[in-house]
């Protein structure tokens, strides 16, 4: 089915539209990725010391910062469920890119 030029220019304008927002998406993501990397240690550094106190039983200072260990942990859960989500939104977008791309090619076909 032939398309007239100016909606071939849109479909273009379309798929960059889509390229660029695939792009900041997968900037976000990079973002959220070290987030999640700098939270991952600082809960490895305060695993590795609560296993290092576990041979003794815990005064006052120390139980708080096993209380401190288990709402990162916590932490850590929700910054893995965000990610995910980050993860789901930019496959999405990159079917649509392709989706885009793939109709345009048939359109100029």
């Amino acid at each position: 089915m032939p398309v007239s030029g100016r909606r071939h220019q849109k479909l273009q304008a379309d798929f960059h539209q889509l390229l660029k927002d695939n792009a900041q998406l997968l900037a976000e993501l990079r973002e959220v990725v070290a987030e999640r990397d700098a939270a991952r240690d600082v809960v490895r550094g305060l695993s590795d010391r609560n296993r290092a106190l576990i041979a003794r039983p815990l005064n006052q200072g120390e139980a708080v910062l096993a209380r401190m260990l288990r709402e990162s942990e916590s932490a850590r859960a929700l910054l893995a469920e965000q990610i995910d989500l980050l993860q789901t939104a930019n496959e999405g977008a990159a079917r649509e890119a392709y989706d885009a791309a793939k109709a345009a090619r048939q359109v100029a076909a």
